[in-house]
């Protein structure tokens, strides 16, 4: 994974044929310099999957999340949950690492970054999902946990979210570990009238979805790809796109193909939603995985047009979050192969 700047420099990528004559061309610059630290001297950190992050006061917060510590999943390996909370300060450069800081180990819910604190909604461990909600926030250099939130309807885990001007929607997810079958729920929340709690809003006219993707963008919340799982345990993974306009409380089906089941993305608040990775179909679990999907794809939500822009130079991760500040993405570890974490946090420079 060693490359110099000038190489990164190479895999920047001009993506104007995704905007209008009048807006700039955007270049990416791409390193994993920041690494999960240790949480003991003698083991390196594995990376994790399914944590909660976001930003809050300039430090960048990985929480929860899980792995295979000891062993592969092919080769017997046990998926362990964890309760720890990463503390990367932008300013300071440093880590702070809190392990235990949950109640309980915790991974695969649904992060929003809200100003100065962070969202954090459902999740599961290895027997059971949860509906609590819950945020973080920094004061006088301690970590606070405020549980003072209306819970979901419903325990949730694997689904997605999105805050669009003042509300938080949450789609999609599985309520139960033994049986992981997706379902077609959506809920919001106003921030402004929280006592009101999670209210129902009618779900997409699509098949049910898991590690689904989520974007909000000119007061519309976008909703992409997913999986779910038929009664034999096969994964059904769903390529398909759906707005949901909260005005009229109506979903339109997208017209295109959207490989991104697990990946991440962002828009850049005028026209344009970038993706970053997904899993474009499902492979066999075994040591000859390739990994997932590099591409970084674009949709101009006017042209209704979805284009491949380039790849990154390290593999991308999945099950994940992406976290932005100012300029600077950040894709918080997660899953490189089946199996596999990755202790790299991948950060991109919009440029």
């Amino acid at each position: 994974m060693k490359r110099t700047f000038t190489t990164i420099l190479l895999y920047s990528m001009c993506i104007s044929s995704l905007f209008s004559e009048n807006q700039a061309c955007r270049t990416f610059v791409w390193d994993i310099k920041l690494i999960l630290p240790p949480l003991t001297e003698e083991t390196k950190n594995p990376g994790l999957a399914g944590v909660f992050s976001g930003m809050v006061q300039k430090h960048l917060l990985l929480i929860g999340g899980a792995n295979f510590p000891d062993k592969k999943p092919w080769e017997g390996g046990q998926k362990q949950w964890w309760a720890t909370l990463y503390d990367y300060d932008l300013a300071n450069k440093r880590w702070e690492v809190i392990p235990d800081f949950l109640p309980i180990p915790l991974a695969y819910g649904i992060s929003i970054q809200l100003q100065d604190t962070l969202l954090c909604i459902g999740g599961c461990d290895r027997e059971v999902c949860y509906s609590e909600v819950w945020s973080l926030s920094h004061s006088q250099g301690k970590w606070a946990m405020d549980t003072d939130w209306p819970s979901l309807p419903v325990p949730l885990a694997c689904g997605t979210g999105v805050l669009c001007r003042d509300k938080v929607y949450v789609f999609g997810g599985q309520s139960n570990m033994q049986h992981p079958i997706a379902t077609s729920l959506a809920f919001v929340l106003n921030l402004k009238a929280k006592e009101k709690g999670w209210l129902k809003i009618p779900s997409w006219p699509g098949a049910p979805k898991g590690y689904a993707v989520s974007v909000a963008l000119n007061g519309k919340v976008y909703l992409f790809g997913g999986r779910d799982y038929d009664d034999n345990g096969k994964s059904n993974v769903y390529t398909d796109g759906f707005v949901f306009d909260p005005a009229t409380t109506t979903w339109e089906k997208l017209p295109g193909v959207f490989p991104v089941m697990a990946g991440t993305a962002f828009s850049d608040d005028t026209e344009t939603i970038y993706f970053i990775g997904g899993v474009e179909k499902t492979l066999p679990t075994t040591p000859d995985h390739p990994g997932f999907s590099r591409e970084i794809r674009g949709y101009n939500i006017n042209d209704k047009k979805i284009e491949n822009l380039g790849t990154v130079p390290y593999a991308v991760p999945v099950t994940t979050h992406l976290v932005q500040q100012d300029d600077t993405i950040f894709i918080t570890s997660g899953e490189v192969n089946p199996g596999i974490r990755t202790p790299y946090i991948l950060r991109g420079v919009i440029q």
